[in-house]
């Protein structure tokens, strides 16, 4: 993001703190974004779509908390949708599915140092699956979603640093995961 679309977007915030219509503009920037990141989650058009909603009707209610502290807006958002997603989990008590295509797929291998055949693939979706949800989004969320560690760390409310580490300790547990499978099937 330009430093003029920056200040815009900060301007928008800092009028919808006051003007609840200026929202709109949120709204409409970070609506497709926000639900897509949600469906991957959920694998449900409706929920993702009462999940989104939840997402932004929280946002609208705490905008005046909000403060700039260097990050996208839009890395406020993505900490209000992991929470809704998760408290959604929490109530129904379901396990997470990952939902990944093969492109997607093809980065972690790549990052995981995972040989590129079908059967690794498999695997590796198998693995994703198996991951507790903090772990599937922080891959999400670096990998499908381009944020940047400092983003991943606003989001989590944890250091740059830490979310560095984090991720790659999925990593690592997922290759030595696949490693361990495919020595077993031998």
């Amino acid at each position: 993001m330009d430093k003029a679309e920056l200040d815009r977007e900060l301007n928008v915030i800092e009028l919808a703190k006051k003007d609840l219509d200026a929202f709109g503009y949120i709204y409409d920037k970070y609506f497709k974004q926000i639900f897509l990141f949600i469906l991957k989650r959920v694998s449900d058009k409706e929920l993702s779509g009462d999940l989104t909603s939840q997402v932004f009707i929280k946002a609208l209610e705490n905008i005046g908390k909000y403060e700039y502290r260097g990050f996208p807006f839009s890395s406020w958002l993505y900490r209000i949708a992991v929470n809704e997603v998760n408290q959604h989990y929490r109530k129904a008590a379901k396990h997470v599915e990952v939902e990944i295509t093969e492109n997607e797929l093809g980065v972690i291998l790549d990052d995981t140092d995972v040989e590129r055949n079908q059967a690794h693939r498999d695997l590796l979706v198998e693995i994703l699956n198996e991951l507790p949800q903090e772990m599937t989004q922080l891959i999400d969320l670096r990998f499908f979603e381009g944020q940047s560690f400092r983003e991943i760390g606003e989001i989590f409310g944890i250091t740059e640093d830490n979310a560095k580490v984090k991720l790659y300790r999925v990593l690592k547990k997922m290759k030595k995961m696949v490693t361990l499978k495919i020595g077993n099937s031998k």
